[in-house]
């Protein structure tokens, strides 16, 4: 069964979720749409606030050379808050939001506000991309997913357009008896 998104009904409130703070890493891209779709219904049921945040990298050095680094990355973190201001507008009414944009290397950025803002969980998009290309670059989603503190559900794009796949990664400590 389907629900409005088109994403298959699941009930994850049912599931033992118990999340008050979701980070969403958005990296502007369409591939993202799918995975805030998904993270307003975990949202939703789980009545958790969102934390909408983007890293801003710059990858240039010289100011000594005369590029205005510090005006540039002002820029950059501006019209990154814009941004998501304009996306967080598409949210449904009910839930709670907060937008936060800063500036460094999006792994390192996004695992420093999860323990800043004490998240539950980080629900972020990957790109689908698979085989030897993925080694070409540097896999956010994979460092994160390694190093948070708290759950972390990945979002890819699945084969179909209206399909997408889950990967959760949950650090809960496990009870063991003696």
């Amino acid at each position: 069964m389907k629900d409005q998104s088109g994403f298959c009904s699941v009930e994850l409130a049912s599931a033992g979720l118990d999340y008050s703070r979701i980070l969403v890493p958005i990296a502007m891209s369409a591939s993202c749409q799918a995975s805030l779709a998904f993270t307003q219904r975990l949202s939703r049921e789980t009545k958790a606030q969102l934390l909408l945040l983007h890293a801003v990298q710059l990858n240039i050095a010289g100011e000594e050379r005369g590029i205005p680094r510090i005006r540039l990355l002002k820029q950059c973190l501006n019209r990154a808050e814009l941004e998501l201001g304009r996306l967080a507008q598409t949210l449904d009414e009910s839930i709670e939001f907060d937008i936060v944009v800063q500036a460094g290397r999006p792994a390192t950025v996004i695992l420093e506000t999860s323990k800043q803002r004490c998240v539950d969980a980080i629900v972020m998009c990957t790109h689908g991309v698979r085989g030897w290309l993925r080694w070409l670059h540097r896999n956010t989603a994979e460092e994160v997913a390694r190093s948070a503190s708290c759950a972390v559900w990945l979002v890819s794009p699945g084969r179909s357009e209206n399909s997408l796949n889950l990967t959760v990664v949950d650090r809960a400590p496990v009870l063991v008896g003696t």
